[in-house]
């Protein structure tokens, strides 16, 4: 299954507890572009195997998958929420 330009990740204080709830896209070598509402973009390359699971065009990638200590998660979640 193929989802939509949406993606989600649950914050948290503490980085051995973040999720990815829906996998960000990493086809664009690895990386993806984000942008904001306040204008600005940014691209960023995945560091973490655990971000870019073998896309799979039947069935389900899986929701909500634990990613502890994943640089990558906690780079997303800084971005998009008021986290520190």
């Amino acid at each position: 299954m193929i989802y939509g330009a949406g993606f989600a990740a649950q914050p948290t204080d503490n980085l051995a507890q973040t999720r990815i709830i829906d996998f960000p896209a990493s086809y664009h070598n690895g990386a993806a572009g984000f942008s904001f509402v306040d204008g600005h973009a940014e691209v960023h390359k995945w560091l973490d195997a655990h971000t870019m699971p073998p896309v799979q065009y039947t069935g389900q990638m899986g929701l909500n998958v634990a990613s502890p200590k994943n640089p990558d998660t906690w780079w997303m979640i800084q971005r998009t929420t008021d986290k520190d």
